[in-house]
């Protein structure tokens, strides 16, 4: 849940790092249990680092964190100590609630018990976040010289992985890496995408301008640019499958994949190949 954005199971796919990007476009920044590389929070020109885990690999459980604490409903909140004016607490805790409500809104399903969200400190200010949805914890790392938006817009695309695990089951750990990442992506919604209208005009440039990478392409070992390219494109892809084709047959599509990017049955929930939908997909945001 994994773009600066840079996100598979323990028990699978291990926690595909959701790692921090910090995006050179948009300042936006994984899976979980399955954790992904996913991008830091989406706002603002900043270069950055990206941690990733190769699919597949195993990972560590969720680091223990101490610090001010705080319960309440679904979530509990832990944030490091030093990390926040103890004046901004209430205001943080706020914020983080509204996320999970917004991100549980517009992808169509809440959590379905507890979700433990932990601030952590990183003193070298490398913000990235990582979802271990099995264990239904979100971390973000964040340092007190950023602002707490950025953490919170980690955070939703971080709820959203936990939300596909709560409404896929298991089958999320496998997900293939364009519907899972896109998906988390698409479902952060106004967190990723720095006042546009929709992730298809986010990428409309790219499209028209002929600069977009293939869909069935991995993050792992490319550039932040390249990642961030990916995510937001993954996150317009399932944005155009959902509005052209419905949700009931993406929940279907979702459920088939194998954890690599392209792996899902395209052909046999929509009688055509990924190529054909790319392209279907790409005309789609030039013309929108």
């Amino acid at each position: 849940m994994i773009p600066p954005l840079p996100h598979i199971s323990r028990t699978a796919i291990g926690p595909i790092l959701l790692a921090s990007l910090l995006i050179l476009l948009v300042w936006l920044r994984g899976p979980s249990a399955h954790s992904h590389v996913a991008p830091t929070s989406a706002i603002q020109v900043l270069a950055a680092s990206e941690h990733v885990v190769t699919p597949g690999a195993g990972t560590s459980t969720p680091a223990p964190l101490s610090g001010d604490y705080t319960p309440g409903g679904t979530l509990d909140i832990v944030s490091a100590d030093g990390l926040f004016p103890a004046g901004e607490q209430d205001a943080l805790t706020t914020e983080i609630w509204q996320a999970l409500t917004y991100a549980s809104q517009r992808f169509g399903s809440g959590p379905t018990g507890r979700i433990t969200v932990n601030l952590g400190m990183e003193l070298g200010c490398d913000i990235h976040g990582i979802a271990y949805t099995t264990e239904r914890t979100v971390q973000v790392y964040t340092c007190p010289d950023l602002p707490r938006t950025r953490a919170v817009n980690i955070l939703a695309h971080e709820f959203v992985h936990q939300l596909a695990q709560d409404r896929y089951g298991d089958r999320h750990l496998h997900a293939d890496m364009i519907l899972l990442e896109g998906v988390a992506t698409w479902g952060a919604g106004d967190y990723w995408l720095s006042g546009q209208p929709s992730f298809a005009a986010f990428v409309r440039p790219w499209a028209v301008a002929g600069s977009t990478l293939p869909l069935a392409t991995s993050y792992v070992g490319r550039p932040v640019g390249d990642m961030n390219t990916l995510y937001y494109e993954w996150g317009s892809f399932v944005e155009f499958l959902i509005n052209v084709y419905g949700r009931d047959r993406f929940d279907v599509l979702y459920i088939t994949g194998h954890s690599d990017p392209g792996s899902a049955d395209y052909q046999g929930v929509y009688g055509k190949s990924l190529d054909q939908l790319e392209a279907e997909w790409k005309n789609w945001v030039i013309t929108q």
